[in-house]
């Protein structure tokens, strides 16, 4: 007696999940089973939509790489920066006297160049130091004479004096000619300068007290009170305190004016223990001439043990 034939458990469920799938099948288009089967397991599952990536940051560029951006800051132009939107100076020779006398400064070469002829650019950038000194030595404070030209003036000479410092103390007046030079209808440049005459202004003596002097001076020059009350003897400071004309007051000054230089003209000693000093105080107001004799003080200063103090300002 014949067996019949069993079916594989799983082929079985193969073909029921096929069928179930494929729905009613007409007789005369039968498949045999395995090859649906196997057609079924073939055949890719449908694709699906891709996920959205997020947007990838914005690539920081590199140091030194120009931006669009404008940079932050009050807009003066500034060594080494790109090719930017400058004022142009030199309608008159006045103006472009006084542009470049302010300008006369290391930090500034820039703005200094920019009032230049192409010679005068020249000169400086073989020997600066005409121009505008050392570091820690430079132009302070200047006077001169508004000049009055003729419309059609194309030349003019003018004379300088500059007064030059180091950490604060007036060093030396220089004497100069400035001469200027524009094409028609163009700016007034700086052509040149030459040097006349140099009267020098440091105290070169080592007079006792002339160190404290220095740096109550220098207090002066920075406006630090705190700095040079260090530097006062108790009885001056019981006899100023409370005083709206006192030293504080002094030292704060007129806002509106710079502190230039001063100049210690000469000390007095009187006796072993107590000097007084006559110096001279310039101030200026910002980049406009000023006169450079500045205004008379006497100080006098005491010793206590080994220290030197001040001990009255007047």
């Amino acid at each position: 007696m014949r067996r019949p034939h069993r079916i594989p458990v799983r082929s079985a469920v193969a073909c029921a999940v096929l069928f179930a799938l494929a729905g009613p099948v007409d007789a005369g288009l039968a498949v045999p089973a395995k090859a649906l089967v196997a057609r079924t397991l073939e055949t890719p599952p449908p694709p699906q939509p891709p996920s959205p990536e997020p947007p990838s940051p914005a690539p920081i560029p590199p140091e030194g790489t120009p931006s669009d951006e404008a940079p932050e800051g009050n807009g003066a132009p500034s060594e080494g920066a790109g090719a930017a939107a400058t004022v142009e100076h030199g309608a008159t020779a006045g103006e472009a006297l006084a542009y470049f006398m302010a300008s006369r400064n290391y930090r500034t070469i820039r703005d200094l160049k920019s009032i230049m002829t192409a010679a005068c650019r020249a000169a400086y950038d073989h020997d600066p130091t005409p121009f505008n000194g050392r570091k820690g030595f430079g132009l302070s404070a200047w006077d001169y004479r508004e000049p009055a030209l003729k419309p059609q003036a194309t030349v003019a000479g003018i004379a300088v004096k500059g007064l030059w410092e180091d950490q604060g103390e007036a060093i030396e007046v220089r004497t100069e000619t400035v001469r200027l030079a524009r094409e028609a209808g163009g700016p007034w440049r700086v052509a040149a300068i030459e040097k006349v005459a140099s009267e020098p202004w440091r105290y070169k003596e080592s007079t006792p007290g002339v160190t404290t002097l220095r740096q109550i001076l220098r207090a002066w020059i920075r406006r630090d009170f705190t700095a040079a009350k260090a530097h006062l003897s108790d009885a001056y400071v019981k006899r100023i305190e409370g005083r709206p004309e006192g030293l504080e007051a002094v030292f704060a000054g007129d806002a509106n004016l710079r502190r230039a230089a001063f100049r210690i003209v000469a000390i007095t000693p009187k006796g072993s223990a107590a000097a007084t000093a006559q110096v001279r105080l310039i101030e200026a107001p910002a980049g406009r001439p000023t006169r450079l004799d500045g205004a008379p003080k006497s100080l006098l200063l005491v010793k206590r043990g080994s220290r030197w103090l001040l001990d009255d300002w007047r």
